[in-house]
């Protein structure tokens, strides 16, 4: 049976698939001229799959979950947009039935043994076995200079987070001025050491320089009321530079990742926890305290030589930001003065 790229949300996957080059219609979400492959014709394709299955261990203990359940829900793997449980279900019963001879594998209750080994837990993961929501609150509360954070395996995660932009590309910044004369290009980098308040990635007194990657979305991010005047600096990259792509953690492949299937298990719900956090906006009655974590994780990422983090932002759907370390890294071109004439605001349920 075929199944084709559009089943899975795993790059690594889809990679297999494209470089295959056969296209066809998938006879599980019934796609049609996509790129395909034959489940019973790629050692690749099934080698990954079956890595993946067989980190699980048969449980009684009341915290298993069916594999399909579990392949669905708490993994980024297959495309359950796109297909529905059932659709996803037929496509692991002919992998299960090609490589192991029966699908016995799917009507038992499975866990990997990795989340529930302390030591494990201790000596692998990336927050030592607590939640994300733990070590922020430890940060925050207790002991924010000294934490049981695991540098050693979050370092070698970065590496596949790492995105290049060239010398010569463009990044975007804005602030709202006075009047319409506006800001001059010498005056739109990072603010003095002694106004740099506290933001998501830098501690207060510790200025960084906050760009996008197009002009739009700097409006969103600088909040510019009806008839702000708002200067919007033009950057250029002055280097190559090597950028840490937070957002990057829900697009990582287990199947790549430096340490294993196992290690990746235990520390991918906290990589889509940094993610979220690092993107989320400071509502206007929190306390700076909140950016601790995403600080913390920030301080981290520049130890190690990198160049600045990349973020989804919130504000803007398809906006992207970039906060370098280095204000030196990039020059400000040009800037234009714009003043806001239009407005638009959409609500979103909190439930």
């Amino acid at each position: 049976m075929l199944c084709c790229i559009n089943c899975f949300n795993d790059i690594h996957i889809k990679d297999i698939i494209a470089a295959n080059k056969k296209r066809g219609t998938c006879d599980f979400c019934h796609s049609k001229d996509v790129f395909v492959i034959d489940i019973d014709q790629s050692s690749d394709f099934l080698n990954c799959i079956m890595e993946l299955i067989q980190i699980y261990e048969e449980s009684n203990d009341g915290n298993g979950k069916y594999i399909c359940d579990a392949l669905c829900n708490d993994w980024n793997i297959f495309s359950v947009d796109k297909m529905d449980k059932s659709s996803v279900r037929k496509l692991i019963e002919e992998i299960c039935t090609f490589e192991l001879g029966n699908t016995d594998v799917l009507s038992k209750k499975m866990i990997i043994p990795q989340l529930y080994d302390k030591d494990y837990l201790s000596e692998y993961g990336v927050v030592r076995g607590l939640s994300w929501k733990d070590f922020s609150n430890h940060i925050k509360n207790v002991n924010r200079f000294h934490s049981d954070f695991n540098s050693i395996e979050f370092a070698s995660c970065l590496t596949a987070l790492i995105k290049k932009y060239k010398k010569g590309e463009f990044f975007y910044r804005a602030r709202i001025a006075d009047n319409e004369i506006g800001f001059k290009t010498n005056e739109m980098k990072a603010p003095p050491k002694h106004k740099s308040t506290a933001g998501r990635v830098n501690p207060e007194g510790m200025p960084v320089l906050y760009l996008s990657l197009d002009d739009n979305t700097v409006l969103y991010e600088i909040r510019a009321n009806m008839y702000d005047f708002v200067s919007i600096g033009k950057f250029v990259a002055k280097k190559d530079l090597r950028i840490v792509d937070l957002s990057g953690f829900e697009s990582i492949s287990p199947f790549v990742y430096d340490g294993g299937i196992e290690r990746f298990a235990i520390n991918f719900r906290i990589f889509q926890e940094i993610s979220m956090e690092i993107a989320k906006p400071l509502r206007r009655n929190d306390s700076p305290l909140e950016y601790l974590p995403t600080q913390f994780i920030a301080e981290f990422i520049k130890r190690e030589n990198y160049d600045g983090v990349e973020y989804k932002s919130t504000i803007s759907r398809e906006g992207r930001n970039i906060a370098l370390f280095d204000e030196n890294l990039v020059e400000c071109l040009d800037v234009q003065t714009v003043e806001i004439t239009d407005i638009n605001y959409a609500t979103c349920s909190t439930d």
